[in-house]
């Protein structure tokens, strides 16, 4: 079983009864929480749980992961709430899954196709007809390296991706057992690319991908977005990596899967962390869960979180298991409609914004083909027998369509074929959206009604169908979530990013804010304020006591104003001094002061005080002050060198050579040091500024790190920009050097603003100040020739002005 310490987290607020809606501001518990990595029953021994992968069916989750090398079989767990998992046993013991890699499982239409690569020798389809199995095999080997994932488009259209070199493969499929020749998709971490999964939500296509490699530290998922196309091309967002530590104590963080929360708004990405190897050699890893937060385009990470306490996943307000049987008890009513029809009704209303899901079997087979006499319903919105609103299922001419009924009238908005070959007595699931946004119709998981007309309304839900079908009516649910919603109340990790259009409370009606995303880079929802004395206000948890940087990605149109900080007792007023904006970007992240925080949750706001502001998000970290002038120690070292007399020279030729030192905590510093080129030295030599997620393997893409570089080459100063596979030239300028002759080299950070000075001089041979700053980090060094020394690094700090 997982660590539970209880699940839910309890804003205490204050209610508006006359619309439905929350004033922030009061005391946060946490009361039902977990902790990252997981533990659970039956894991395989000295293995672990690698490559996890939910299945959400039925208002149940079901898990399964990699098997361990040499073993025959899969395991699996199930869970009602994400949290407390259940072993179920080995789901099948086909001989050919001996080492079954990522095993991942997909329902269609009444029945379970897995899809698994065994030794990751090509990959195998299985079928079950439960999730828990017995799976057996119903293909020859397909081929496609590993890691194959299956994605079925709101068309039906089903597609397969897979892991490659230098990228995600992704191909059409003319069933479940055939798979076409693939493309591969622009959608790469430099180099192995592995992991992948889609899932489609508000129209958009979005791709976790992981690599490089299993051991290596820097093991991470990035995420990128489409608009047209699940198998097209793809932008990748600039908050990239979403998943990723190198910690000692936590890292190797990779091979998501992406699920529906149980409210059936939020959610969840699932994850492994690599705990060591095994006595066997294969890797041992760890089960983790966190939450993804959505704002437009945008995708983020409450995390990673690792030993620290998480709320965990919300409940839906209403559920009933049901298991068949005909509903009855405290939580149904037995009603009849104006049209003379029988229904059963919840007990419990929903609000005017709401999630709910039906579950069921349509008919038992008994009722003729063709047959009138063959209509389920699903209703919601119910407020008597003659006003509420429904889908129904048509079994004669196999289609669907929403209607609202009122003054005995009912008018139907929308109908809808259903996929071809469904079978109405096999599971099938409706889930309903609606709110603001309209409505949405969901059939076994892809859109297939939408009405931005017909907005929310509160009522109760139900079912009504034909006598003669006999449904097998099964979990049903619903949740006073919609559209997101669910990500404004989620408490943000600090360290970590708050969205701004989250922690906008309850007053866009009264103008004063605006919401677009018309001038966004990245296809995210940037909040302006409107008014003096308001602004955004987030419910946070704290990972540890400590001094933490705040900054905020805000419009360069915002230059100028004056804004108050208030987070852990401080207030602070900020100027947005119109020098802390680049001139490259329309949007720049101006840092706004350290803060002292207190461990756990709390408020956090960020208040206009004169003059219009946008922003985009703000962002969170724990930094620590730089001691007076000192040399860096370097306490990972990587490569051959020689640092003998507090220089570094690296002693093999075309081996690359990497130094780290400092503390990743590290804010606003000034590094001088001096670099001389002998007549040995090829290439470039550089210094690595702010640097953090360090990782060195050979099986991973050559910048491993994020941070800058400031490299000398050729006559030439370069600084560079790096985020792993990104690696982007910022800004250069010119500094020749002699041999044998020692340049004297100041690099000053102070802000989003970097300047470079050589030998003395007043005026920077090298500015740039970044729009997407990394505002801390570590300090270290790069060579692969041995012909360039460095004196030791000497850092200092700067009060940032």
């Amino acid at each position: 079983m997982a660590s539970v310490a209880a699940v839910a987290v309890t804003l205490a607020v204050i209610q508006d009864a006359t619309k439905g809606k929350q004033a922030y501001g009061g005391e946060i518990t946490m009361e039902h929480t977990y902790l990252n990595p997981m533990k659970l029953d039956q894991e395989w021994e000295d293995y672990g749980i690698g490559d996890p992968y939910v299945l959400r069916f039925n208002g149940r989750y079901y898990l399964y992961c990699s098997t361990k090398d040499w073993r025959v079989g899969i395991k699996a767990w199930s869970s009602e709430d994400l949290v407390s998992w259940q072993y179920e046993g080995l789901v099948t013991e086909e001989p050919l899954t001996e080492g079954a890699y990522a095993p991942e499982v997909v329902y269609w239409n009444g029945s379970f196709y897995m899809y698994t690569s065994p030794g990751g020798k090509g990959h195998y389809v299985l079928r079950s007809d439960n999730p828990t199995g017995p799976f057996q095999i119903e293909t020859d080997n397909l081929g496609l390296n590993i890691d194959g994932s299956v994605f079925i488009d709101d068309d039906a259209k089903w597609y397969f991706t897979y892991a490659a070199s230098g990228g995600i493969m992704a191909s059409t499929m003319k069933d479940p057992y055939s798979i076409d020749v693939g493309s591969k998709l622009n959608t790469s971490l430099g180099h192995w690319t592995e992991g992948s999964m889609i899932i489609k939500r508000q129209d958009r296509y979005y791709m976790t991908y992981t690599g490089n490699h299993v051991f290596s530290r820097g093991y991470r998922v990035n995420y990128a977005v489409a608009h047209d196309s699940p198998n097209g091309i793809y932008s990748i967002p600039e908050n990239n990596p979403i998943i990723i530590s190198t910690n000692d104590e936590f890292n190797g963080l990779g091979h998501s899967a992406t699920v529906l929360g149980p409210d059936m708004d939020s959610y969840y990405i699932v994850y492994h962390n690599l705990a060591g190897r095994s006595a066997e050699g294969p890797p041992v890893r760890m089960l983790n869960m966190d939450r993804l937060i959505f704002n437009g385009d945008k995708m983020s990470l409450a995390g990673p979180t690792h030993g620290i306490p998480v709320q965990a996943p919300a409940l839906p307000v209403f559920h009933d298991v049901l298991g068949g049987a005909e509903p009855q008890g405290e939580r149904w009513e037995h009603q009849k409609l104006v049209n003379g029809s029988a229904a059963w009704i919840s007990s419990l209303s929903t609000d005017n914004r709401f999630t709910a899901e039906f579950n069921a079997v349509l008919t038992d087979g008994n009722v003729p083909a063709g047959s009138e006499d063959a209509d389920f319903e699903a209703l919601f919105s119910y407020e008597d027998g003659d006003h509420y609103r429904g889908i129904r299922v048509d079994g004669k001419d196999m289609s669907m369509s929403m209607f609202e009924r009122a003054g005995g009238q009912e008018v139907i908005t929308q109908s809808v074929s259903l996929p071809n070959g469904m079978d109405m007595t096999k599971h099938h699931a409706l889930r309903i959206e609606s709110g603001d946004h309209g409505t949405r119709v969901y059939w076994d998981g892809i859109l297939l009604l939408s009405d931005k007309e017909m907005k929310g309304t509160a009522g109760r839900i139900g079912y009504s169908w034909s006598p003669a079908l006999k449904p097998e009516l099964r979990y049903t649910a619903f949740s006073n979530e919609a559209n997101g919603s669910s990500d404004q109340d989620v408490l943000k990790q600090v360290p970590g990013t708050m969205e701004a259009i989250h922690g906008v409370q309850d007053s866009v009606e009264r103008n004063e804010y605006a919401i677009s995303d018309k001038e966004t880079p990245d296809g995210s929802y940037a909040v302006t304020v409107l008014q003096d004395h308001k602004g955004l206000t987030f419910p946070v948890y704290v990972k540890e006591d400590g001094s933490y940087l705040l900054s905020a990605m805000v419009s360069n149109a915002s230059a100028g104003a004056r804004l108050v900080l208030d987070a852990g007792g401080e207030r602070k007023e900020i100027l947005l001094d119109p020098s802390w904006f680049s001139e490259e970007s329309e949007w720049t992240k101006i840092p706004l002061g350290s803060v002292q925080l207190r461990k756990g949750p709390q408020w956090l706001s960020l208040t206009r005080k004169k003059g219009d502001v946008s922003i985009r998000y703000i962002e969170s970290s724990l930094i620590s002050p730089v001691a007076p002038r000192h040399d860096v120690e370097f306490t990972d070292v990587y490569g051959s060198w020689n640092l003998a007399n507090g220089q570094a020279e690296l002693l093999s030729e075309g081996q690359e050579g990497k130094l780290f030192g400092g503390d990743p905590r590290w804010s606003n510093y000034e590094v001088s040091f001096q670099l001389t080129a002998t007549e040995e030295a090829s290439g470039e030599a550089s210094v690595l500024l702010r640097t953090s997620n360090e990782s060195d393997f050979p099986d991973q893409v050559r910048d491993s790190f994020m941070g800058y570089e400031l490299s000398f080459r050729n006559g030439r100063v370069i600084l560079k920009r790096i985020s792993y596979e990104v690696n982007e030239e910022m800004a250069s300028g010119f500094l020749e050097l002699e041999e044998h002759q020692p340049a004297e080299i100041k690099v000053r950070l102070e802000g989003a603003a970097i300047h470079v000075y050589a030998n003395g001089g007043e005026d920077p041979i090298v500015s740039w100040l970044d729009p997407n700053a990394f505002l801390n980090g570590r300090v270290g060094l790069r060579t692969s020739s041995k012909g360039w020394t460095f004196s030791p690094l000497t850092v200092e700090p700067i009060e940032m002005q």
